[in-house]
């Protein structure tokens, strides 16, 4: 009468033990060769674990893109709608050189250091977050949804300044940041290439290959993330004279 998918405790058991782990933490710390006794704490999660938990989620099941599709105003087709990542002509063209029956894993990672105390302890953290295209935004924007998880953090020590100058203090930090990124992401390098195979939310097995597709930041970190200059556009290398421009 009320609708359950499970008819006794047995049955609910196993629907409970069917449902993804989460990825367990690991750490690491990381140094520099010309200073060895200075140590950075990178904590993190396997990142394939965490692309499993969140194609395997049943609550997403029916709501999950695992191919790409083309979206039209009309039957004539001459005007192309674009509105979700699946969508988009990146995901088809990366289709198209993937195996028969492939399904591609759009990754999308989003990190902001954050304040969290302003009076007393200058307290901060550097969450990375991760999400995938294959979720509708409508699910991904919604913290209720767990469709975004956390799957580390980078440190937030400071680098010691003792000795060295400040050009070569702020080439540790970046040195530092792209370090404990690697780190996180090395897993998605093989499995983009090979494949991994996932149970899926609907029960299904699919071989999955999850490749990096977008990474949300502000402008700090964007020209941290490309390595370009600060006051420089770190997405392209339009001139500013010809931003107008629609083709530039």
């Amino acid at each position: 009468r009320l609708g359950l998918s499970y008819h006794n405790m047995h049955s609910l058991l196993q629907k409970v033990d069917s449902m993804p782990d989460r990825a367990p933490w690991m750490e690491q710390w990381i140094t520099f060769k010309d200073r060895p006794g200075e140590k950075h704490l990178v904590q993190y999660q396997d990142i394939i674990m965490a692309i499993k938990a969140l194609l395997g989620n049943p609550a997403h099941a029916g709501k999950i893109a695992y191919r790409p599709s083309r979206v039209f105003t009309n039957h004539s087709k001459d005007s192309r709608v674009y509105t979700e990542m699946w969508t988009g002509k990146w995901w088809h063209a990366v289709q198209s050189i993937l195996p028969k029956g492939a399904t591609v894993a759009p990754i999308i990672i989003s990190t902001n250091k954050t304040q969290l105390t302003q009076f007393s302890g200058n307290r901060l953290a550097y969450p990375v977050y991760m999400t995938l295209g294959n979720i509708p935004k409508a699910l991904r924007r919604k913290p209720s949804k767990h469709a975004c998880v956390l799957i580390g953090y980078l440190s937030v020590d400071k680098v010691d300044r003792t000795g060295i100058t400040d050009k070569k203090q702020r080439a540790l930090v970046q040195q530092l940041f792209h370090v404990s990124v690697k780190m996180i992401l090395e897993p998605l390098e093989n499995a983009g290439k090979e494949g991994v195979d996932m149970m899926c939310g609907d029960g299904k097995v699919r071989k999955v290959f999850p490749i990096l597709a977008a990474y949300v930041a502000d402008y700090l970190e964007q020209t941290l993330v490309s390595c370009s200059k600060y006051g420089m556009c770190p997405i392209c290398q339009c001139p500013e004279t010809s931003l107008e421009e629609a083709e530039a």
